[in-house]
């Protein structure tokens, strides 16, 4: 697993820190549980690229079991841009006044996963989620 998720210091925000590898399985750049403990209402996403993929991928990132590879933060992102690029990720939906579903929620057993669709080697990249702890 290439993916981490970094001590507390960026306002708030929970830092993952991406490596790109040579997996195209599915969460084969990263499967994390909810690292809170309870669910967690995520309010926005953003991946930093810090270092593009020397290969042509995109890479795919929701909220899901363990091992599987889900598209609700990030779907299909192509990786190979430009170092200092930073991209929105799905959160919360944009209609008005309707129940929020998923990614929003981070259930407190759900695991973030990270999945590339062909080699992501030499991605360097931060996945920031500005979240609230729901349920206490």
């Amino acid at each position: 697993m290439s993916a981490s998720v970094q001590p507390p210091g960026r306002g708030g925000v929970m830092d993952i820190l991406i490596e790109g590898a040579a997996s195209t399985d599915a969460a084969g750049l990263g499967s994390i549980l909810n690292p809170e403990g309870v669910d967690l209402l995520i309010l926005r996403s953003t991946l930093y690229i810090v270092t593009p993929s020397t290969g042509s991928a995109a890479v795919s990132i929701g909220i899901t079991t363990a091992a599987a590879a889900a598209t609700d933060i990030l779907n299909a992102l192509d990786l190979q841009t430009t170092a200092g690029y930073c991209f929105n990720g799905h959160a919360m939906q944009n209609t008005a006044k309707t129940q929020i579903s998923a990614p929003a929620i981070w259930e407190d057993d759900k695991y973030l996963t990270i999945t590339g669709a062909a080699t992501t080697v030499g991605l360097e990249a931060h996945l920031l989620l500005e979240y609230v702890r729901l349920g206490e």
